[in-house]
């Protein structure tokens, strides 16, 4: 049974995905410390277990206790129990610990596919929306807005420049600080709001140093989490933008390499949009300079700069680190994909993947801003999670792209909802905004889980293959199509079927070198008995 009329995926992209081998870097901090316990965890694992099961037991944890938090503070500004957050940080702990197992038991019954790897990531870009939502509860950041809306949207933002960078390289590169890392530090956050209260969150904090008083003077503890984003955030950018940097002359318009100034047109693109994004985050600064709508208000505190409060650095720094980063990051894309002439792995633009994206971050925040009822303001959870639901789609469809080594398409069903919202207050909002934001959120979840059903079941269907079951007892050990078996000079990133095997891997390859050797010192005693009887034959010849 399939979802739509027609096949999602045509012959040769399916023949691409079944030759598609996973390649991935990564060189996070905090991935050794856990591995010893990620290893022992999937040593509990019976082997009849499927590894997409595991991960869609986790993504499931992750969202119900998410909803749980949601359902207590569903504008950001109630003050939720504790229990919930306690409830939501081990939440995420365990979809993050099982995430990071289904590779490894991949590896261990031998069903490594490229299935696994796609199902991961799509598990991972609707996680990445309600880990983000989740944080910004914990925190009431709901009384803040924009700074909600710059939090969520910054995190669906990187991971899908993420997945960007690997439709342009080939490989997914993960840095020193990355998702394990953010992960950590959001269960932290519940913990924290679980042991002290989420009140310890707007505590006023006087700065000691009598230099950075006179500077900074009071600010409050949640924003610490902004400006971890903010740093986090720009240096991940920073480095995606370096493989964007020189472009490509591929097919469908990759950048044309022609000389200016010593570069290329890529610099002009790239510095156009840097500058861009710079004015565009300024004018958002500013429409939250007056601060939060609530509880304290905002932190008023030492004048600075002719009436410009002390509020507002962090804002002015985010500008800048983000005017940084978006050099840096450019930098990654900009250097030019794998593909023919410097383009993608499917030979198409590099810049390419920045539409479908924009088609659903510009409508968030333009609807956001134009909304008279204040949908958003009155109603961020269930916004974020509209929005958040497309995002999830496109990001899909980017790695189906790049996994199938073909083009991806620009619009999308998923559109409808947020074109719904925007007809609405076309017309003067002719329905109540909330009704029309209700059945946004529908369209997009539906919408989304009929393109991932239906991808899902053309997958199977071609690899001949079950999404939640495998074969049991598991098959002998081989190299699987699809998935390439750890390389001594990767890093791999718990994202992926792939990774973390490190174990298995070597307790095979030792199983292989041991066989090679007991049937060579075989095949030397053949040898030598065949020697001795024609020596035998000779003499009694003779």
């Amino acid at each position: 049974m399939y979802f739509y009329k027609q096949k999602l995926l045509h012959a040769a992209q399916l023949k691409k995905l079944y030759d598609h081998k996973y390649s991935c870097t990564n060189v996070s901090l905090m991935d050794p410390f856990l591995q010893p316990w990620w290893c022992w965890l999937v040593s509990k694992v019976p082997l009849w277990l499927a590894p997409n099961l595991i991960t869609i037991v986790g993504l499931a944890i992750n969202i119900a206790t998410t909803l749980i938090l949601i359902s207590y503070s569903p504008t950001g500004r109630e003050e939720p129990p504790r229990w919930s957050s306690a409830l939501c940080g081990i939440g995420l702990f365990i979809y993050q610990s099982l995430d990071a197992i289904d590779g490894k038991q991949a590896r261990r019954t031998n069903s490594s596919s490229p299935l696994g790897e796609l199902f991961d990531h799509g598990c991972d870009s609707i996680s990445t929306v309600f880990v983000a939502l989740s944080a910004c509860i914990s925190v009431q950041l709901g009384y803040y807005p924009r700074w909600m809306f710059f939090q969520c949207f910054c995190a669906m933002t990187l991971f899908y420049c993420a997945h960007w960078q690997t439709y342009v390289s080939g490989t997914l590169r993960f840095g020193r600080i990355d998702v394990t890392e953010a992960q950590c530090t959001i269960i932290g956050i519940h913990m924290i709001s679980a042991i002290f209260g989420p009140s310890i969150w707007m505590t006023k904090v006087r700065a000691g140093w009598e230099l950075v008083g006179k500077i900074f003077g009071q600010f409050e503890l949640w924003s610490t989490m902004a400006v971890m984003t903010i740093l986090c955030g720009g240096w991940s950018l920073l480095e995606f933008f370096s493989v964007i940097r020189a472009g490509g002359v591929g097919k469908n318009g990759s950048t044309v390499a022609m000389p200016l100034l010593g570069g290329s047109w890529n610099y002009a693109v790239c510095a156009i949009f840097t500058f861009g994004f710079v004015q565009v985050f300024t004018t958002f600064c500013q429409s939250f300079r007056a601060g939060g709508v609530g509880k304290n208000g905002s932190t008023v505190a030492l004048p600075l700069m002719g009436g410009i409060d002390i509020k507002t650095v962090p804002l002015y720094f985010a500008v800048f680190v983000f005017g940084l980063l978006a050099y840096q990051n450019a930098s990654v894309i900009f250097t030019g994909g794998v593909g023919k002439n410097g383009s993608t792995v499917a030979g198409t633009s590099v810049l390419s993947p920045i539409i479908p994206f924009l088609f659903v971050v510009v409508p968030a925040y333009v609807i956001s801003q134009k909304s008279t009822d204040q949908i958003y303001e009155n109603h961020p959870a269930l916004y974020i999670m509209a929005f958040g639901m497309i995002t999830a789609k496109v990001t899909n469809r980017l790695v189906v792209a790049h996994m199938t080594k073909s083009e991806m398409e620009y619009l999308d069903w998923g559109l409808i909802g947020p074109l719904c919202l925007f007809l609405n207050q076309y017309f003067n909002s002719f329905l109540p905004e909330y009704y029309v934001l209700w059945f946004c959120l529908l369209w997009c979840t539906v919408d989304l889980i009929r393109y991932c059903g239906q991808v899902c079941l053309e997958i199977c269907d071609y690899l001949k293959i079950e999404l939640f079951r495998i074969p049991y007892p598991p098959k002998p050990v081989m190299t699987s199509q699809g998935t390439n078996p750890p390389q001594h000079h990767h890093h791999h990133h718990h994202h992926s079927h792939d990774n973390k095997n490190g174990t298995h891997s070597l307790t095979n390859n030792n199983n292989s070198a041991a066989t090679s050797a007991q049937q060579q010192q075989q095949q030397s005693i053949n040898r030598k008995q065949t020697r001795a009887s024609s020596r035998k034959h000779n003499a009694a010849a003779h």
